[in-house]
């Protein structure tokens, strides 16, 4: 089986190149992942499943931390070199690299768009700045943000994530709090988990439907695998991130929703109204509304940095394997691709002014198609891995492989069945199909085919 070698970046130093260390690599894969999502998402799952959603997410986990394993096989096979596109591309073919390549720069395009059209939202709340404004002025502290040396970004990153975390850990803390404090506080959580309706009060089947949308909300944990071809020992830092990230993200997502769902009734959780601000008023906590609205202001701008930071780098690595303009390659002497950071902001205030436009429409079709489109990408590394275990006789890698592409292709296919999620999977289908047929105008056809 032959394997696609990447071209190396045009950078004015080879050695500023890989810049980040250990803990940035998490930490810029965490914030991808806790953005809005939590803050507010998290409502449309509890309304969706009621208190069976902790069995969701974790199943939704177990799903994630299978695609983690399935990763880090594939990047310690190519040596840490380049992320999961170049190893879809290797495997594959360039073709298959391009379509996935391009679908996961899309779905966090417009996740970055989102958290600036958030993040507006909040501005305008605090400070009564025009929405568009704010969003727009988020977006350029992402991009100054991601213009400083590789390292000096990672920091940046850390700084925002760990803010994240102790808010996390705050409220987790208080849930705690309250239980020991609380005269009778078991009777309590057992009234608000089994007395509206029951653990699993629209049934068993409550439990998996809800897994395609906490798996959308879990997309950011592949981040590490991008970010870690810019670390000192990628090899190292993969190992540490399959067992680090998974574990990090369902700790502080599980423990939230449960600490909610304690706290209060699931039938007080409303879609679209922030569950934390729910708990935070019942705890009569000093500024609650302020406090839950600086958490996920913060968590926005840093989901953001994250957004911005992997769109740049997989437009990069799209060029390097010829699936995007040569010019996209180009990175300044401190392994910042410049034009590619440039390039993903443009993307980001269209997004911000599909919302202007039309932000019932154009806007839900986009944000909604991106959060499908990551099942798509995991099911694409599933059969990479799938391919890769059966060249090199690696049963248990193979049987995860296979487990796992069944259920990311079974995931993405039943999307368009709910009436709630049809046209995302509709819009994700299609913008597949136009990938697929670009890359037939653009790939020549002796290369697109798949290596064997």
């Amino acid at each position: 089986m032959t394997v696609t070698v990447v071209r190396k970046s045009p950078v004015s130093s080879d050695v500023t190149q890989k810049k980040l260390a250990d803990w940035h690599v998490s930490m810029i894969s965490v914030g991808g992942i806790i953005g809005a999502g939590l803050f507010i998402g998290t409502s449309a799952t509890i309304s969706a499943a009621g208190p069976a959603v902790l069995a969701s997410y974790l199943l939704a986990g177990a799903l994630v931390w299978v695609v983690m394993i399935l990763l880090g096989r594939l990047a310690r096979y190519h040596k840490g070199q380049g992320s999961f596109i170049s190893h879809i591309s290797g495997v594959l073919g360039q073709r298959s690299g391009f379509v996935a390549g391009w679908s996961y720069a899309f779905l966090w395009v417009v996740t970055g768009g989102a958290q600036a059209v958030a993040g507006g939202l909040i501005l305008n709340d605090l400070f009564a700045i025009p929405a568009f404004a704010g969003s727009a002025a988020l977006i350029v502290l992402a991009l100054l943000l991601n213009t400083m040396p590789v390292r000096a970004y990672g920091k940046s990153e850390v700084i925002l994530s760990v803010l994240k975390l102790l808010s996390l850990t705050l409220f987790v803390g208080l849930g705690v709090y309250w239980f020991a404090k609380t005269p009778d506080s078991v009777n309590l959580v057992h009234a608000n988990l089994m007395g509206h309706g029951g653990f699993f009060p629209f049934g068993l089947w409550a439990v998996p439907v809800v897994v395609p949308m906490i798996v959308q909300t879990f997309t950011g944990c592949e981040i590490a695998f991008v970010a870690s071809a810019e670390s000192d020992e990628p090899e190292k830092n993969i190992r540490r991130t399959v067992l680090r990230v998974p574990f990090l993200v369902l700790l502080f997502y599980l423990g939230s929703v449960l600490v909610i769902l304690c706290l209060r009734p699931w039938t007080d959780v409303h879609s679209g109204h922030s569950p934390f601000l729910l708990v935070m008023d019942y705890l009569a906590f000093p500024f609650a509304g302020s406090a839950v609205i600086i958490m996920t202001l913060v968590a926005v701008i840093s989901c953001l940095n994250s957004s911005k930071y992997v769109v740049s780098r997989v437009l990069r690595e799209l060029s390097d394997l010829g699936c995007a303009p040569a010019s996209l390659a180009y990175s300044s002497r401190y392994g910042v691709p410049l034009r590619a950071v440039a390039l993903s902001t443009v993307f980001e205030v269209l997004i911000v002014l599909s919302a202007v436009w039309s932000p019932s429409h154009v806007y839900a079709i986009l944000l909604g198609a991106s959060g499908t489109l990551i099942l798509f990408v995991y099911f694409m590394v599933s059969l990479s891995c799938l391919r890769l275990s059966r060249a090199q006789a690696l049963r248990a890698t193979g049987l995860l492989a296979s487990i796992s592409a069944l259920l990311m292709g079974f995931l993405f296919l039943v999307i368009p069945l709910f009436p709630e999620s049809r046209l995302d999977g509709l819009i994700a289908f299609v913008f597949i199909a136009l990938a697929t047929g670009v890359s037939f105008r653009v790939l020549r056809s002796s290369d697109g085919d798949c290596a064997g």
